[in-house]
């Protein structure tokens, strides 16, 4: 296995190239029971929720696939319709946005009666978001880092600007000379451990609470320098991919008490996924899945 995704109820799982199921992709259910096989893959595929629907897209660059969830059958759409590449950052009341132009688009699409995606509307961010790029020693065109979605509106985040932008209508309602990056978002406020950064956002007031640099992680008593990957928040736990020295941890950390208060050391490689599914917790690193029996957060493991 090269990846499991947990999506819509069922895990897709992905094969390594070099193994006789590397153009393959396995819909499994959650007790591991194979709905359907999907041949001919090359790559990942982007998933595409439709609201209120029996049925979800998978995306690629050169294939529509839609997936029906009560039949497990697919079929093949045309292909969309967008210059690549490009990226799919995820839907929000209805919509469906994907970056292209060398991230410098943002396009906004939406389901065409189950037929695919069609374009809605389209916002350039080449001027609006210019700045200065270390990687290239020099003003560069504004490329889109980071979209957050909360209530009726995108929070799009550039090199050097926050663009604040109605979901319906695209319309841009306010610029800030801030950066935000993928939140999640629990109530109004969200949170971020991104490289060594915790970020908290209020959504609602539109303005930052909270960006410190935390860099050290505890570890057998001893502190190293950090940096982490955002991986899913619970409940108020914060499930995170530590990684120390060339080695990964999986940490929780609770946002109302702003500390770590359980980790379990991996190996060489990131934690690529942690799911929750009832009284258990799924990670998945490389080629390792992990499950925990997960109890009280009082009980010294989230």
């Amino acid at each position: 296995m090269d990846e499991a995704v947990l999506f819509q109820g069922l895990w897709l799982i992905y094969h390594k190239v070099g193994t006789p199921f590397e153009n393959l992709l396995d819909i499994c259910s959650l007790d591991g029971e194979r709905k359907r096989s999907i041949t001919g893959i090359d790559g990942y595929f982007d998933k595409v929720a439709l609201e209120e629907e029996p049925r979800f897209y998978l995306v690629d660059e050169r294939r529509v696939i839609s997936y029906d969830l009560s039949s497990h059958k697919y079929r093949e759409l045309p292909p969309i319709q967008l210059k690549s590449p490009f990226f799919y950052k995820g839907s929000h009341r209805g919509l469906h946005f994907f970056t292209c132009e060398g991230k410098s688009q943002l396009v906004a699409m939406r389901d065409k009666d189950g037929q695919g995606l069609e374009e809605v509307y389209r916002l350039d961010f080449a001027e609006s978001g210019r700045g200065y790029s270390l990687w290239r020693r020099g003003i560069v065109p504004g490329e889109i880092e980071f979209i957050n979605f909360y209530g009726s509106d995108l929070w799009v985040t550039t090199q050097k600007h926050l663009h604040r932008i109605d979901v319906a209508t695209g319309k841009v309602l306010e610029r800030q000379d801030e950066t935000l990056p993928k939140m999640f978002i629990q109530g109004t406020r969200g949170y971020s451990l991104f490289n060594s950064y915790y970020t908290v956002f209020d959504f609602e007031a539109g303005r930052m609470l909270c960006d410190e640099r935390r860099d050290r992680f505890a570890y057998e008593g001893k502190e190293y320098s950090s940096e982490y990957t955002s991986l899913l928040l619970h409940e108020g736990i914060f499930y995170v991919s530590v990684r120390v020295s060339g080695i990964f941890f999986l940490a929780a950390f609770d946002v109302q008490t702003e500390e770590f208060v359980w980790h379990d050391l991996w190996g060489g490689w990131d934690i690529n996924s942690v799911h929750i599914v009832g009284d258990r917790m799924i990670a998945h690193s490389h080629d390792e899945v992990r499950i925990y029996q997960r109890v009280s957060p009082s009980d010294s493991n989230p």
